[in-house]
């Protein structure tokens, strides 16, 4: 309950005292606010906690997938500008919403978390203020809108075959079966699922490369933490196969789509469509709860690592030639994107890995081996551009590239970001490009504190991912497991009364104390 009342009451105080504080104090205590609410998230790990009669539902699950959303608007706040007292504003009311989501079981309620945390990304999709940033916003804004309002109706089918709004209902027939499927189509638009992925590669590309990072790692947990919470695999008859059509067309589609691009935040835009259909593989077996937050973890690292050393180089487009030799000319930041991709691609034994068989492991316990060899299929085609922008990072530089480097730290201590009162970043010299012209705000200890951290962080999930995995199943109920008891060959009968006891694995077999 803390996290909660932290994270709206730190919103509500701070939209109130920030025209009479500075910006740079209201964005520290925003990044305190957002601290204490990821230490009270760990505090009581594994315990559930219910209020508002059963409106919000604090268990292991929004756990989790909270401290998910809190680090994605670390990475946003130690990383942006923030010239202006809104963008703090913004990133803490969009973790609000997201931890509203992840924590209700109520359909009404996960409504008013999704415009909670929507409208800010509107609003922040569009910070540059320039042509493509228009575009960005107003093609979120559209599509967004038009994802409410399939939710919307999606909930209003589920209620007529239910006759509640909570989820887990018990419910039949056509109407139930459409309610749900229009319930997972608004929630693939916000997880970039195809066919609903339309609005990704040009949101990613016009919008800030810092918001570009919180939308690639926070939305996606707050989004996936509902789906646990509504498509259960009791109810796998209903939501299977449009799920799998979804995963199908996801992972061929963001794989092969990323082939041609030549911009690194297109690039990444597509890599996130990909590892949406793998995450919704998780969704198909009994302990997804547990391997789809451990994913979410794991790839919110990294992709905040890329992303973060993204926002470093420019605020802008970031063309994938201007990557070459980068480990030569800023071995930190090199070693970062190497780190960050390499996990994303799956490469044994990195953590990346580790989440990627889970979640295959879970399609392949409910029988979906197709989609688990198609998964494997598209990951091996997603080696190879992910690998390309690997070596380009470790090939030499060019002499073009380090004058690049030289103009776009001038223009950053001359103009500032591109959020820098006074002297607009247009009035830069013609010769630089679009990209240099916005550049990130300087690179200060926090930011460089909280890249080491993440580096440090994925790198013990990769050696003991274990643990991760045994800190997202604390506080879960047991998985229930059908029993067969069988007849002895012989035909004899036991008479009395039995019991049993202990823990097994699907497919294994109990014997009793005399082996019959």
């Amino acid at each position: 309950m803390l996290t909660l009342y932290l994270l709206a009451g730190f919103a509500t105080v701070l939209s109130l005292l920030a025209f009479l504080i500075s910006r740079e104090a209201n964005r520290i205590v925003t990044v305190a606010a957002l601290l204490l609410a990821g230490l009270f998230s760990v505090v009581g790990w594994g315990q559930t906690v219910e209020a508002f009669g059963g409106l919000y539902r604090f268990d292991t699950l929004a756990r989790g997938l909270t401290l998910v959303a809190v680090l994605g608007g670390l990475w946003a706040l130690l990383l942006g500008p923030a010239r202006k007292f809104e963008y703090p504003l913004l990133v803490l009311f969009a973790v609000t919403g997201m931890h509203v989501m992840a924590s209700s079981p109520n359909l009404v309620v996960l409504v008013i978390a999704l415009e909670v945390f929507s409208l800010p990304l509107y609003v922040l999709a569009t910070w540059q203020r320039d042509e493509k940033g228009f575009e960005a916003g107003l093609k979120y804004f559209l599509l967004g809108a038009l994802g409410a309002a399939i939710f919307l109706y999606g909930i209003a089918l589920y209620f007529g075959a239910t006759g509640s709004f909570m989820v887990g209902a018990t419910g039949s027939g056509p109407l139930y079966v459409a309610g749900l499927l229009l319930i997972m189509a608004a929630f693939a638009f916000k997880t970039a699922m195809v066919p609903f992925q339309w609005w990704s590669p040009d949101v990613y590309q016009g919008s800030p490369t810092v918001v570009t990072l919180f939308m690639a790692t926070a939305v996606k947990a707050a989004a996936f933490a509902a789906m646990l919470r509504i498509f259960t695999p009791e109810g796998l008859e209903a939501w299977g196969i449009g799920m799998a059509a979804l995963i199908a067309l996801s992972t061929l589609f963001g794989n092969l789509g990323a082939l041609s691009q030549t911009e690194a935040k297109r690039l990444f835009a597509y890599s996130s469509i990909a590892n949406a259909g793998y995450i919704g593989l998780g969704l198909f077996g009994p302990t997804g709860q547990a391997t789809i937050p451990f994913y979410l973890l794991t790839y919110g690292l990294a992709t905040g690592l890329i992303f973060a050393v993204l926002s470093m180089l420019s605020n802008q487009e970031v063309p994938l030639e201007r990557l070459r030799g980068l480990w030569y000319r800023k071995p930190l930041l090199g070693g970062a994107l190497g780190l960050g991709i390499l996990s994303v691609l799956g490469l044994p034994p990195l953590a990346g890995f580790w989440a990627k068989y889970l979640v295959f492991q879970e399609a392949a316990r409910a029988g979906f081996y197709g989609l688990v060899v198609l998964a494997l299929v598209t990951s091996a085609i997603g080696a190879y551009y992910y690998l390309r922008v690997f070596f380009l990072i470790f090939s030499q530089p060019t002499p073009a590239q380090e004058a690049e480097d030289r103009e776009a730290e001038a223009a950053l201590a001359q103009y500032g970001s591109s959020e820098a009162p006074g002297v607009p970043v247009a009035a830069a010299p013609m010769g630089l490009t679009q990209a240099l012209m916005a550049p990130a705000a300087r690179t200060g200890l926090p930011a460089l504190g909280m890249l080491v951290g993440a580096m440090a962080l994925l790198g013990l999930l990769s050696v003991l991912p274990g643990l991760g995995l045994r800190a997202f199943r604390a506080g879960l109920p047991p998985v229930a497991a059908a029993v067969t008891i069988t007849a002895p060959v012989d035909g004899s009968t036991r008479v009395g009364s039995h019991t049993l006891q202990g823990t097994a694995q699907p497919g294994q077999t109990a014997a009793d104390a005399n082996g019959q």
